[in-house]
């Protein structure tokens, strides 16, 4: 999933910014918020993610980036609600339901699963489903270490 969005990530720019990429001072921004989700410190990243996202063009990709970070907090009601409208929204895109999955697995829901499965079944797009492959791969080589 990695690679499928990293150029998607500096194509994604806040309002009046070039294509070249991120200002440094709002990249920095980013990952106040992002780490205040991974950290459980939900209402002042809530409030800078909030910020972030209003000044994107399209959000999603960020969201599903913020998604994945409460996730690491131990929360899944973000993806479920944003990933889940997103999905719902756009039934094709892969990539959002295995962004979906990591952030349920990660928050301990074990409905992420069957987010894979569905993408490993159906999918057409070689990226969401070398993303899918990739994590089940990661978590097959974590319980063999273990």
């Amino acid at each position: 999933m990695y690679n499928a969005y990293t150029q998607h990530a500096f194509d994604v720019t806040p309002s009046g910014v070039p294509g070249s990429g991120y200002p440094e001072v709002y990249r920095r921004l980013m990952t106040v918020g992002l780490l205040g989700a991974i950290y459980r410190r939900m209402e002042d990243a809530d409030v800078v993610n909030t910020a972030v996202e209003a000044t994107l063009d399209d959000p999603a990709f960020y969201r599903m980036c913020r998604a994945i970070a409460v996730g690491m907090g131990g929360e899944v009601g973000y993806a479920r609600e944003q990933l889940g409208n997103h999905v719902e929204q756009n039934p094709d895109d892969d990539n959002a339901k295995v962004a979906m999955a990591v952030s349920l697995m990660l928050g301990g829901d074990a409905e992420w699963k069957s987010w894979l499965d569905n993408v490993m079944a159906t999918s057409t797009e070689q990226s969401a489903r070398e993303a899918a492959n990739g994590v089940l791969t990661f978590l097959s080589a974590l319980r063999q270490a273990n």
